[in-house]
């Protein structure tokens, strides 16, 4: 992952909190969070809190998300939805603000299965928000509280602080490193010039999915594909790729990674002669029965009946082709030499 010490300037960091820094979530984490993306940025984020408030404050919510470079919304999460405040937030943004810029989600206190953060990634896709695959979800201070973490941990290669609980730091590292990973590339590669300002129009849109269709001819062989790395190769959340993915090329991303996969194992079946587990393996599947199942539901027959299937119809091929030269050796033998012409 490309590291914001490769980017021209530091770049700047929008943290935009529904929680009070006297919350239960304690000013130390607060703190420490700052510290975190402050040392990955190489400046400090600014940080913008969100209450109920009137129009001049939005207003300012608005120009400094238009000054950012990449944004972080830092949510509680309490009865499995969002604060009304982060809500009204993100509406607030809607426009101009947030497109085509990385967008990283941090909730407080979701539990398991929570819905909130799958929200908040629709409704940011629809503001054309480029809304990072990793999402940063910590325990509530009702369970264990923020662990304290350190910028020594963003160092640690482990991400692990001595004394402390290790899980949460590789977490914010993930997190913190993905969120400049997209920042870079985006600000690397900015919107084409024909686009609507402010945002990524029809041309680029089309470019950036054309770029994804490039990467998956390449890598659909591996077993390691997915939908995410797809959606970073378009600059584009996983959500919004899917969407406009099926979009343009009128199939879903798995359905069209399938369809490589088949087409590759007929290629193999019918000219080479590596076994239907190698061939397996090659096209980018890790279990056989699944690959046979694939392979059966695309075709009605299962892989090894299919390669001797065409083994069959080749020989019987080979054995018409053959049955004709010797009828014709044959009746040319019996024919007057002014007759062998019209055989």
């Amino acid at each position: 992952m490309a590291q914001s010490s490769t980017l021209p300037t530091a770049p700047v960091v929008l943290v935009v909190s529904d929680a009070a820094e006297h919350s239960d979530c304690g000013a130390a984490s607060f703190a420490a969070f700052r510290d975190m993306i402050g040392a990955a940025a190489g400046r400090p984020p600014e940080w913008f809190q969100v209450r109920p408030a009137g129009r001049g404050v939005r207003e300012q919510l608005r120009a400094a998300a238009g000054q950012a470079h990449a944004l972080v919304l830092l949510t509680e999460v309490r009865n499995n939805s969002c604060s009304g405040e982060i809500t009204l937030a993100i509406d607030e943004l809607a426009g101009g603000p947030v497109r085509r810029k990385p967008v990283g989600l941090v909730a407080v206190g979701a539990g398991h299965g929570s819905h909130a953060v799958d929200h908040l990634r629709v409704v940011l896709a629809a503001l054309d928000a480029v809304v990072i695959p990793t999402a940063l979800v910590l325990p509530g201070p009702a369970r264990t509280g923020w662990p304290r973490l350190r910028p020594a941990a963003f160092a640690d290669a482990a991400g692990a602080v001595p004394g402390e609980e290790p899980a949460p730091n590789r977490a914010l590292k993930g997190f913190v490193d993905e969120l400049f990973w997209f920042t870079g590339r985006l600000r690397a590669d900015p919107p084409n010039g024909n686009s609507r300002p402010g945002g990524a129009g029809p041309d680029a849109v089309a470019e950036q999915v054309d770029a994804a269709v490039a990467f998956i001819r390449e890598n659909f062989a591996d077993n390691e594909l997915t939908l995410g790395l797809a959606a970073r190769a378009a600059h584009m959340s996983k959500y919004h790729f899917s969407r406009t993915f099926k979009k343009r090329t009128g199939q879903r991303f798995i359905d069209f990674v399938t369809e490589l996969r088949m087409e590759r194992a007929r290629t193999l079946l019918l000219e080479s002669g590596l076994s239907v587990a190698d061939i397996c393996l090659g096209v980018g599947y890790r279990d056989l029965s699944h690959f046979q199942r694939t392979f059966k539901a695309a075709h009605a027959i299962s892989p090894t009946a299919f390669r001797a299937a065409a083994a069959e119809k080749s020989a019987q091929v080979r054995g018409r082709d053959r049955g004709t030269t010797e009828f014709r050796a044959d009746a040319a033998a019996l024919c007057g030499p002014g007759e062998r012409s019209r055989l």
